[in-house]
């Protein structure tokens, strides 16, 4: 018990210093308009992570299983992840033309540690902690999380506001957050450090790449597998079109500064943490199918809500209803995702549709920077909702004889 909670502390502690870096790193957005990022840094910003992802989900996954010391391998990747931030902080120094693309590649080549270290951590928590109490460990340290984030998103949006009212310079106050920010992760690191638990003995990495294959050649055998996949990819590419058009809305049309861009960011994890709850009780009177269409639809209405918004306001009053949907669809997707793989490998069956959305990813955010070029970012914005529509009527209706609970 007092090894259960010992490690239940650190757990907790790291989460907290990870969930600032993370609201950190919802300011890159900012950052990169700041050093002059057109629509096509924007676009690469969403799709470049996808890409170097695709490659390093499945080696990482091996790499993580095969380590003599899985916390020692998995935190030194933690720590190179944070070390970007360090990175970051110097692109300023160099000539203006280079800035931009340098600080769009430095993110993309962050996602390689940063994925590897997202497979890392759930594999380290499951020997860390009994399995029996795992969830309720996870939620814990979620809700602790979601509280952080909105503080830390709240008073970093102020610092970096800084500049309307003091003559700083407002790279400057980026500079700043970055290096904090790596000695925050740093310090995440350290706590990690400080597990005790028995390790398991590392997994033969033939045995792991003769699955992979074996999963890919026998995918026809897995007709609801195949179903998910091909529905909820659908719905995906409208989902991911918009990203880069969100950013956009905000800062080109709305016009909104590091602090509404905060505000932002608040108001969708106050909602997805008050709404999340409310939609686990729901499948279980109306069922998992029917809930995951009223938060699909409920998603496929931002992109609407975003193109009728002609105040940064409104935008937030809209995002409280609309963004109340994201909470639910993760989750649920993600649960009937665990429950239409095989029971046997369904890590890797997981991993493999996580490598089909990111390949999504990489170019869907183009697309979208794309037709805003050739229409418009409302034309672009309709069109992307128009795609969640139709995903999630297909997904429905694909789903409409399965299980209902």
């Amino acid at each position: 018990m007092d090894k259960l909670k010992h490690n239940y502390k650190y757990n907790i502690v790291g989460g907290l210093l990870g969930a600032f870096v993370a609201s950190s790193a919802g300011f890159l957005v900012t950052y990169l308009k700041e050093v002059g990022g057109n629509d096509m840094h924007f676009a690469l910003l969403n799709a470049l992570p996808s890409m170097i992802a695709v490659f390093v989900l499945i080696p990482g996954a091996i790499i993580i299983d095969n380590t003599k010391n899985k916390l020692k391998t998995t935190l030194i990747i933690c720590f190179l992840s944070r070390a970007f931030f360090l990175l970051y902080a110097f692109v300023p120094f160099l000539p203006k033309a280079l800035q931009p693309i340098t600080l769009v590649a430095l993110m993309g080549l962050r996602n390689a540690p940063e994925a590897v270290w997202g497979i890392g951590y759930q594999s380290l928590v499951a020997d860390v902690f009994p399995m029996n109490k795992l969830n309720a460990i996870i939620g814990d340290r979620n809700k602790f999380n979601s509280v952080l984030t909105i503080g830390a998103t709240f008073i970093v949006g102020i610092f970096l506001s800084l500049n309307e009212k003091y003559p700083i310079d407002i790279l400057f106050l980026y500079e700043v957050l970055f290096v904090f920010t790596f000695l925050i992760g740093t310090y995440e690191v350290l706590q990690y450090k400080k597990f005790v638990f028995d390790a398991k003995a590392p997994q033969k990495s033939d045995n792991i790449s003769k699955k992979l294959f074996h999963i890919i050649k026998t995918l026809p055998e897995h007709p609801k597998y195949i179903k998910y996949c091909i529905t909820v990819i659908i719905f995906y590419l409208g989902w991911q079109m918009s990203w880069p058009l969100y950013n956009l809305y905000q800062l080109d049309v709305l016009h909104a500064n590091a602090a509404w861009v905060g505000y932002f960011n608040i108001t969708s994890t106050i909602v997805q943490f008050l709404t999340i709850g409310l939609w686990i009780k729901l499948t279980d009177k109306l069922g998992n199918i029917t809930v995951l269409g009223i938060c699909m639809s409920l998603m496929a209405l931002s992109p609407f809500a975003y193109a009728i918004s002609d105040t940064l306001p409104m935008l937030l009053a809209m995002q409280l209803v609309v963004g109340s949907g994201m909470s639910g669809a993760t989750t649920l997707l993600f649960n009937e995702l665990i429950y239409v793989s095989p029971e046997k490998d369904r890590t890797l069956y997981i991993s493999l549709f996580t490598c089909f959305t990111q390949i999504t990813s990489s170019f869907m955010p183009f697309i979208g920077t794309f037709v805003k070029g050739a229409l418009s970012i409302h034309a672009a914005l309709y069109i992307s909702g128009i795609i969640r529509v139709i995903g999630a009527v297909i997904f429905l209706w694909a789903f409409r004889k399965e299980r209902q609970s």
